[in-house]
């Protein structure tokens, strides 16, 4: 029969209550800072919301400032920067000229029962045929060069 050993703290694994005085401080700035990032940043000119809540009387003017009409969601919108997709931008390489270069498949796996010569062949790169070639574009936001 096997001696099973019992679960026993030792000295050294018990927390030390020094070290936390210490590190109170730096979690409270942590806080604030974190808090700081969430807060809206004062604008130059006044938006029309708080205008005219002005000209209303109305003493709540901070919740107005906060809230978006649709209209400046819309331009919020249209000034947003497009993304490329990040798949499509790891596997092709675009040229000057607006090409895109790619990896020919085949060439990861089950190699032994392919010939040299073949895999030699596999090795190159090539161009995207152009039936994908619009697709693919549109995906990398490659502009072609005008000829």
């Amino acid at each position: 029969m096997k001696n099973k050993s019992s679960f026993r703290l030792r000295s050294s694994d018990h927390i030390q209550h020094s070290a936390m005085p210490r590190l109170l401080p730096l979690l409270l700035l942590a806080c604030a800072a974190s808090a700081a990032a969430f807060l809206a940043p004062a604008t130059a000119a006044p938006s029309l919301n708080t205008m005219a809540c002005r000209s209303a009387g109305s003493s709540d003017m901070r919740s107005s400032v906060l809230s978006m009409t649709s209209i400046n969601k819309k331009a919020k919108a249209a000034k947003n920067k497009a993304k490329s997709s990040s798949a499509v931008t790891k596997r092709f390489k675009a040229t000057a000229t607006g090409k895109l270069l790619r990896h020919k498949a085949f060439r990861a796996h089950i190699l032994t029962k392919k010939h040299p010569q073949r895999k030699q062949r596999l090795r190159r790169t090539s161009a995207v045929d152009e039936t994908q070639l619009d697709t693919m574009r549109k995906l990398m936001l490659v502009v072609p060069k005008k000829k």
